[in-house]
């Protein structure tokens, strides 16, 4: 028996509008001017997607006003959609390559290296913050009120 695609019509909305948002943030992002060989536009455009789609995740996941398809509709249009149209791993690759050719080899593992530390710490901190608009910080008084001894 064939396996049924269901294209769901709403989430292709809620996607698309969240793309339209986030590639308008990220085309405003680009016209900050770069810092040498930093190219600051993609840099924030990047760091504030880490940020925030950690934040909107764990926010989700633990919170319980919003339930069914409104979470499905944060999650795809602020998530997938918006989030992923304001990253931009493309023009990161298009500017570390090009740092590359152009002899800049310190540059460019500086740059990624910021990338990915700066980005990984915003997305540690984003569930945070996530967790504590959901009102579920996760810390031994929670794990006692859940019924669980804490270690």
């Amino acid at each position: 028996m064939a396996r049924q695609h269901i294209i769901r019509v709403d989430l292709i909305c809620v996607v698309f509008l969240g793309g339209c948002i986030g590639t308008a943030l990220r085309y405003a992002c680009s016209v900050i001017p770069d810092c040498g060989a930093f190219h600051i536009g993609t840099f924030a455009a990047n760091m504030a997607a880490c940020f925030v789609y950690a934040a909107i995740s764990a926010w989700l996941g633990g919170t319980r006003r919003t339930v069914g398809r409104a979470k499905e509709y944060v999650n795809r249009g602020c998530g997938m959609g918006m989030c992923g149209g304001l990253s931009t791993m493309s023009t990161l690759a298009l500017e570390e390559f090009t740092m590359l050719h152009d002899g800049k080899a310190m540059d460019c593992a500086a740059y990624c290296c910021t990338t990915f530390i700066v980005g990984c710490l915003l997305a540690y901190v984003g569930a945070h913050v996530g967790l504590r608009f959901a009102g579920t910080e996760h810390n031994d008084g929670d794990r006692h009120a859940m019924g669980k001894e804490a270690d």
